[in-house]
Order: structure tokens, then sequence, then C-alpha cells
């Protein structure tokens, strides 16, 4: 007599076979696409979860998956597109590493953003119009008109190393250049210094928080913690936007009060362009000025700037102190060309700087430094959907996109000796030699999603530069090198692990790039 089980448990174990058989087809049909299609080693168990975890085995917790994916690429000779097959950690990946290709799905055909890995994943109009309301203060011509404030900023910041090179004391140059950073985005913010360089700020503490905590929620495979960290974050979310609120309003109140012509946006700081737009439509449907839809939407664009304008230019620089204090000719010349293009003296240049900032065009070894460390340290990838294409084209064959992430890969490009030839080399002016195909140097990415701020990073970097690198020598801090862990870089052998950059919310400095630094020593 067979059993008599009670309903539930026959729909219970209905639904468990059920979705038993429907694991089991994906998971038989994600492994077969794998087999025809160009890609490293395939485990029909694994996928390439397994392969994955070896490569980053061979480097320092918590390295940047760019990296990650360079070791695949270079290991394997695999061709300019391929997949690696994640799931069901992951969803599928066209790992695109061809600079042509690239320049075909983020400027020809201009995919959306993937909502994987994007801080700033908006699409469509939402886009458009968030992109159109700011962009006349991410202008060149706009941001040249700010260099005499970021060199302002950039002053306090040398105050700052004086006072580090008279104690000889170990410090985390990141933190520091992070300060000075934050500071100038406020400023092209509000238009109003937080004095970050100078004392702890509550937002930006607050701010930090948020974004520690993100790292746990990204990385973490245990779910209490993730648990714990969502409601955290979600706790400091909000306070941060009670934060962000209450300087909005007192820009607001600013306008108000000082009648400020917001008519044009020639001009207008970035919070008074939010502002400007916001009105007109207040305007027009007689609405309260500053309604919870708006403050949300304000303080979201205000935390974004933050965050993606702080982390490019705050990790170039930390490398570039570093590799100039491993390549003393390239710091020689950059020093030779502030002599030349400005003066002797860092007083006098910045006297002149204030006079004429159309003289930053004149730097262009300086220019160059920074693509090179740009090229050897991208800060990250663009990761994008397929917008209901089924194929993209590569090399006349037309390869499956469609339910797949597509990221352009620009670490593996630009570590590539076929584009780049001798790639692990430190040389500055290769960017003077025409020898670089027009699309692959792309650490801001192309197309109209580009970098909006990439003008902005540019100009304080060369600031910072010249301000700074002939008044000190600069040199890392309890380094521990190691041996050359793979074929394309060997820098580990003189900087340890922190020759890789590592993941936070992009990819930076290590350790916060310890350094010491002291008056510089002329004979060299």
């Amino acid at each position: 007599m067979a059993p008599n089980f009670p309903s539930w448990v026959t729909l219970a174990f209905s639904a468990l076979t059920s979705l038993l058989i429907y694991f089991f087809i994906k998971f038989y049909n994600h492994r077969r696409f794998h087999r025809n299609v160009p890609a490293p080693p395939h485990s029909f168990l694994w996928g390439h979860l397994k392969l994955v975890g070896d490569t980053m085995a061979r480097f320092p917790p918590d390295t940047h998956w760019q990296i990650i994916y360079t070791a695949i690429a270079q290991k394997y000779d695999l061709p300019g597109a391929w997949y690696l097959d994640l799931w069901p950690a992951g969803p599928p990946h066209l790992i695109v590493t061809d600079p042509d290709l690239a320049h075909q799905f983020t400027v020809l055909k201009n995919l959306p953003k993937h909502p994987v890995g994007n801080l700033a994943g908006a699409n469509g109009a939402a886009w458009k119009a968030a992109h159109n309301m700011v962009a006349p203060a991410f202008s060149t011509s706009h941001q040249r008109n700010m260099a005499g404030m970021m060199a302002e900023e950039v002053m306090v910041f040398r105050s700052t190393l004086q006072k580090k090179a008279a104690t000889g004391e170990v410090f985390k140059i990141e933190q520091v250049l992070h300060n000075l950073v934050l500071n100038t985005i406020a400023r092209s913010i509000f238009e109003e210094s937080l004095d970050a360089q100078m004392k702890e700020i509550p937002m930006l503490a607050t701010f930090y928080e948020v974004c520690d905590l993100n790292i746990i929620l990204i990385r973490s495979f245990n779910p209490i913690a993730k648990l714990f960290a969502r409601r955290k974050q979600n706790e400091l979310n909000r306070k941060l936007e009670t934060q962000l609120g209450d300087m909005i309003r007192v820009r607001f109140e600013k306008v108000q009060r000082d009648d400020i012509d917001i008519s044009q946006k020639r001009g207008l700081c970035i919070m008074d362009l939010i502002l400007r737009e916001h009105l007109l439509e207040v305007q027009k449907a007689q609405r309260a000025p500053l309604d919870p839809k708006f403050m949300y939407m304000a303080a979201t664009q205000v935390r974004t700037i933050l965050l993606a304008g702080s982390g490019t230019t705050t990790g170039t620089l930390s490398f570039a102190y570093a590799l100039l204090s491993l390549h003393p000719e390239v710091l020689q010349k950059l020093r030779l060309e502030h002599d030349n293009v400005f003066c002797p003296g860092t007083e006098e240049t910045y006297a002149l700087l204030q006079q004429d900032l159309n003289r930053l065009n004149g730097l262009e070894y300086t220019t160059n430094v920074i693509k090179e460390v740009l090229r050897l340290y991208p800060i990250g990838n663009s990761a994008r959907g397929s917008d209901g294409a089924e194929f993209i084209t590569y090399q006349g064959r037309q390869l499956p996109i469609k339910g797949h992430v597509v990221t352009g890969m620009q670490h593996a490009m630009h570590y590539d000796n076929k584009i780049f030839p001798h790639a692990s080399k430190f040389d500055p002016d290769r960017f003077s030699r025409d020898e670089i195909p027009r699309n692959a140097w792309r650490p801001f990415e192309r197309g109209p999603r580009a970098c909006i701020g990439q003008t902005m990073a540019m100009e304080e970097m060369k600031v910072t530069l010249l301000l700074t690198v002939r008044d000190f020598d600069f040199e890392c801090s309890g380094l521990q090198p190691t041996k050359q862990r793979v074929g394309w870089t060997d820098l580990d052998t003189v900087l340890g692990d922190r020759a890789f950059q590592r993941w936070k919310f992009e990819a930076g400095p290590r350790d916060g790039m310890p350094m010491t630094v002291k008056p510089p020593n002329r004979s060299g």
C-alpha cells in the first residue's frame, strides 16, 4: 500500500523537483555554451570559477578584478574578445581586450551601462537629463577657470607635506590626497570650502563609512555579515542624506539671499546647475522649492560626484609619486619642464599660474607622465549590457552578447605589448611618439559615457605635480619586494604587493601607499 503523504509534502516535493530540473537545465545550457567560443580552459563542473580562484590566489587579498582578467588573458594568449563563465556566482561575461572592438560598443553602438559594478548606472532619458544638467561645470573652459582654486588647495597640501618632511614621519599619502581632492570637488559643487585638509568633516566621515561597508556587501559571501552591513549602511545613508541635505539648503539660501543669477548655465557651480533646473520646474508646477524628491535626487548626485571624482585623482597621484620615486630620470625631466614653462621656485610658479592659467597647456611632459601612470594603473573598467542586441561582430565572427556583461578591459589592453610596445616599462615619452593605436588608451573610457570629470581630474593632477615635485623627494615606506608573479609586470620585485591595485569602489593603492618625503636631492 502506497504511503499517504499530506498534500503540502507532495506540493513541496513537486516544487523542489521542478527547481532542481530548472537548475540542471540552466546549468547544462550555461556550460554547453562555452564549448565552442573563445575562452580560457573551461570546466563543465566549475565553469571558470576554479580558474579565477586559482588566479586570484597568486595575488594579494582584495586584488582588483582587472588584474585577474589581465593575468588570464596573458597566460592563455586569448584573443581580443573572450568569454568568462562565472555562473552561478555571477553573470557570464564577454571580456573585450581589443581597442577597436571596445570602440564599437562604447562609441559606435553605445551599449547601456550594466547594473553590475556601476555606480553611475543610469541609462536612457534619466542619464541624459542628469548628464546635461551638470555638464557645463565639467567643460574644458570651466575647468581651466577652476585651476586657480585647485592651486590654492594644492598649496595647502604642499604645506602638509612640508610638515611631514620636517618630522620624517611615515604617512599614508592616499589619505592626505583624498582630503585635497574631496575639498576641491566640494568647492566645485558648492563654491564653499569644507576645510577638509585641516580638520575632520562629519559628512566625509559618514561618507567613508558608507564606502567601507559597501566593500563588505560586494565581496563577502557571509549572509549574516552582509545583513548587518546592509542595515548599518542604510542607517548611514540616511545620516549622509541629512548631512548633504543641510549643505544643499545652505547653498539654496545663499543663492536666494545674495540674488545669485542662475538664469544662464555658464560659470555656475554644480549645485547651482542642479538648483537651476529644479527651480525652473518648480516655477512651472508651483511646488515647494526643496521638496523631498528633489532633495533625494540632489543628494544622490552630490554623493556620486564625490565618490566617482575622488578615486581617480587620489589613486593616480599616489601611484605617480611612487613611480617617480623609482624613476629619477623621469622626475628630473618633469622638474625641468616646470622650471621652463613656469619658473624656478614653487611660490613664484603659484603666483605666475594665478596670473596665467593657460600656461598649463605647456606642460606636455607632465601630461604624458599622468597618462603613463593611468596606463599602468587605470582605476577600473566599464560594464555594459546587451540592450536587446543578440551579437557583436569581431573579426568577422558574431559573438553572442544577450544576457552577458560586456566588459572593456582597459588594464589588459594597456599591458599588451602588441598595442603598447614594451608595455611593462614606465615610459611617458611613448605618448610623444606616433606608436599608440587610436582607441587604445582609455582609462576614462570613451564615447558618450566616458568619465564626465576627466578634464577636472587631469587639470588637478597637473597642478598638483607642478606645485609639489620640485620641493620633495618621495619614497615608499615599508616595501616588501616579492618574486615576479606575472610576465607582464615586474613591479612586484620592487613594490611587493603594492604593485597590484586593491579593489574598493575602484582600483586603488594598497595600504594607503605609505610614504616619507624629504627636501629634494638636487644632485640627481
